[in-house]
């Protein structure tokens, strides 16, 4: 390597550069990086492998990579594979639980390069490991908790329900044979418990959606959105006659999603700007989607009352409602739904609006099928540079 001149200017030659670069590698502590030969011999250390693996350096170097599996991951020879690929591909991933000098277990998550040198021999590899454990344990107990709630759904539906159908079945067949044979007070309290019995049933069905969605296995497919569309349009029909309401849209993508929850999606999101519209005047909703880099942005607009967008991050809560039960019925639980899915197929969604001026509802999916679907956090206002 030929060293240039450090002249008036400060900075850095080459072969400062160089061995600072190197010192800069050894001395992370927060990832372990590491050479290994051909054979699977460790060669090299830094300080993120005594950090993370409990090894100093004399322990290190030269023993053999496999030292940090564990012994159930040792008998399959899933160290030996890990290089057979890296060797055969140019690299692999290596994201599972691993063994510490003191013998106990932590989560990694680990990545080999091959190296080879300008002849395209193979010279030997370059791993770099990081802890994940917390995250690995959050995951768990989210995956926990998301049982506990399965647990909770299977309760409601069947504990809760049949108690709550037979009240207001009774309720109702009282108010049927004695309305206007008992006084006025009896009827309006008869008119309480048949009203109260309904909204609780609506209210359970919307939480066991809200746990469905948490907990159901995806069912990912290549889907054509315009046929989920227009299966929300079926189940809407009833509301979109009454209000007169035009639901118009683009053509939309087909993509890796979950159908039915993609069904819901539209159902809700519609259906909220159909409930939401003017006194006396029909609402247009239209619903649109373009391609943003590895996304597809969709918009669900409509002209209806719009809300505040001081109260934009507070609608996709569930049972934060903007308006009375008896000025727009409901649950509040639907928007809340409707984050839950998109977050579950990969996305995000957020909402933008104006008092008397409609109300705009954004929403992403990945277009790669093979993105790994996660939990995305939710934005209240668009950013037209990164939807």
């Amino acid at each position: 390597m030929i060293e240039k001149n450090s002249n008036e200017s400060g900075r850095l030659t080459d072969l400062q550069a160089a061995d600072l670069y190197r010192m800069q590698v050894r001395e992370m502590r927060n990832y372990a990086m590491f050479m290994i030969d051909p054979e699977g011999i460790i060669t090299s250390w830094n300080a993120g492998v005594q950090n993370l693996l409990g090894y100093s350096e004399q322990e290190w170097i030269g023993r053999h990579a496999c030292i940090i599996f564990t012994p159930d991951d040792k008998s399959v020879e899933v160290c030996e594979s890990e290089m057979v690929l890296a060797r055969e591909t140019g690299s692999s991933t290596d994201i599972r639980w691993h063994r510490h000098k003191d013998g106990t277990e932590f989560f990694a998550n680990g990545f080999m390069n091959a190296l080879r040198d300008d002849q395209g021999t193979l010279i030997g590899f370059a791993k770099i490991m990081s802890d994940e454990t917390a995250r690995k344990q959050l995951q768990d107990s989210l995956t926990e908790s998301n049982s506990a709630l399965e647990q909770f759904a299977y309760v409601a539906s069947h504990d809760l329900q049949e108690p709550l159908r037979t009240m207001r079945t009774n309720a109702q067949l009282l108010s049927k044979r004695y309305s206007g044979k008992f006084d006025a007070d009896a009827d309006r309290c008869l008119g309480f418990i048949i009203g109260a019995s309904a909204r609780m049933a609506a209210l359970i069905q919307d939480l066991l959606e809200y746990a469905r969605v948490a907990t159901q296995e995806e069912r990912p497919d290549s889907v054509a959105l315009d046929e989920d569309f227009e299966a929300a349009l079926t189940h809407l029909q009833d509301a979109i006659e009454d209000a007169g309401a035009s639901v118009t849209h683009d053509p939309l993508p087909s993509l890796a999603v979950d159908r039915g929850q993609m069904v819901r999606l539209f159902q809700n999101l519609i259906g909220n700007a159909v409930k939401y519209r003017k006194p006396n005047q029909p609402v247009n909703v239209h619903v649109s989607a373009e391609q943003r880099g590895p996304d597809w942005l969709f918009s669900v607009r409509d002209d209806g009352i719009g809300f505040d967008p001081r109260f934009a991050g507070h609608i996709f809560t569930p049972f934060k409602r903007l308006h009375t039960v008896a000025e727009y019925p409901g649950t509040g639980v639907g928007l809340a739904i409707c984050r839950r899915i998109v977050q579950a197929q990969g996305g995000r969604i957020w909402a933008e609006s104006a008092p008397g001026e409609g109300a705009t509802f954004f929403f992403t999916l990945p277009n790669d099928s093979s993105q790994t679907r996660k939990q995305s956090p939710m934005h209240s206002q668009a950013d037209p540079s990164q939807p």
